[in-house]
């Protein structure tokens, strides 16, 4: 396989520039597989945090999130998808009010994702002996995706840490493992990540290829 993966696009905040670079470095690396590895929608006005008056329309946010949705989709009609924590906001809500979770409509129904295949929440994909997840588990760190694949004893793909990017190898005596954290996909000045004002690092743009489960390529979208 040769593995298109990106993460933490968290619609309606979707970078302008996302599209483009995600089919150019599809194109560069003739990729056959897409893997997106959560957080596809940002669901602020469901979430848990403080948010401002103007962000808790969910109706409001999840129209102009689906927009942006159908436009990836258009770009990349099949992909496995896996679920963040973001987009398990509807679940965790749900879940909180003791319904059952048959009641409830999947991510991939609401947004009418009719190619893409929907993975549960906490999900490790394994393609040619590589683990995809999305992030929110496991080690933390300066490099988690390479902590991880450590502990797996595989390489090991995530997104979920905006600030962290890029692909670590580690060797042993036997084998040789990679670590690659993707980055993020996100506009970082849109009201929906306010919340990110506070920290000292700030989200690194971009996405990965993967060929043959052997090599590993981070890509980031330069900000000109």
């Amino acid at each position: 396989m040769r593995v298109l993966t990106f993460s933490c696009t968290h619609a309606p905040a979707l970078h302008k520039g996302a599209i483009k670079h995600l089919k150019k470095i599809y194109k560069k690396y003739k990729c056959n597989k897409v893997i997106m590895l959560g957080d596809l929608i940002d669901n602020g006005a469901i979430s848990y945090h403080q948010k401002r008056l103007n962000l808790r329309n969910p109706y409001e946010e999840y129209k102009q999130a689906y927009r942006q949705v159908q436009k990836i989709v258009q770009a990349f009609p099949e992909a496995e998808y896996l679920i963040g924590n973001h987009c398990a906001n509807y679940m965790r809500k749900a879940l909180d009010a003791e319904l059952p979770e048959y009641a409830i409509r999947s991510v991939s129904d609401m947004y009418d994702l009719d190619g893409w295949v929907e993975h549960p929440r906490f999900t490790k994909l394994e393609i040619d002996n590589v683990i995809y997840t999305h992030g929110d588990q496991g080690s933390g760190g300066q490099t988690p995706a390479l902590t991880n694949a450590k502990v797996e004893f595989k390489s090991y793909v995530q997104g979920h840490t905006h600030s962290a990017a890029g692909v670590w190898y580690h060797a042993n005596q036997s084998s040789l493992v990679f670590g690659m954290n993707v980055g993020c996909l996100l506009d970082k000045d849109h009201l929906q990540l306010e919340y990110g004002v506070k920290f000292n690092k700030k989200p690194i743009l971009g996405c990965g290829a993967v060929i043959d489960g052997e090599q590993a390529y981070f890509e980031p979208l330069l900000m000109r």
